[in-house]
């Protein structure tokens, strides 16, 4: 065995295991996926936890339904450094840093992003788009 080759099989990574490199390569390629229900609940999941499906296929569960949640106002793709903006049917409106929402497996419940009302519920949801984004 030469010494390269002795080299290479040192820093071979044990199975099952990422090197912090590729790591952080899979990190930077992963998207984040934001699912907001009518109750103020939601979280972050992996895009990649959402299998392909073909045409005519049933889907899959986005978020679990709980008695806090309720149906599924938006999903839609985010990075951690961006924010949204919550709107309620009484007309209040948060806005939230998307780093501060827990990330939870795809079929996992949310936590509470904004505590709504007895008789209101969020209504829209969109990304702040920040300021240097623009020119």
């Amino acid at each position: 065995m030469t010494e390269d080759e002795a080299d290479d099989e040192e820093e071979t990574v044990a199975a099952g295991q990422l090197s912090p490199e590729r790591y952080s390569e899979m990190s930077a390629a992963e998207d984040l996926i934001l699912t907001v229900t009518k109750g103020g609940s939601g979280k972050l999941s992996s895009s990649h936890d959402y299998p392909v499906r073909g045409r005519g296929g049933m889907g899959v569960k986005a978020i679990s339904p709980g008695p806090r949640g309720g149906r599924i106002i938006a999903s839609f793709p985010v990075t951690t450094s961006d924010q949204i903006m919550l709107a309620t049917s009484t007309g209040q409106s948060i806005r939230v840093p998307v780093d501060q929402i827990s990330f939870r497996s795809r079929s996992a419940g949310g936590v509470k992003v904004f505590n709504v009302g007895a008789e209101e519920e969020v209504v829209s949801v969109a990304r702040v788009a920040e300021q240097g984004e623009d020119e």
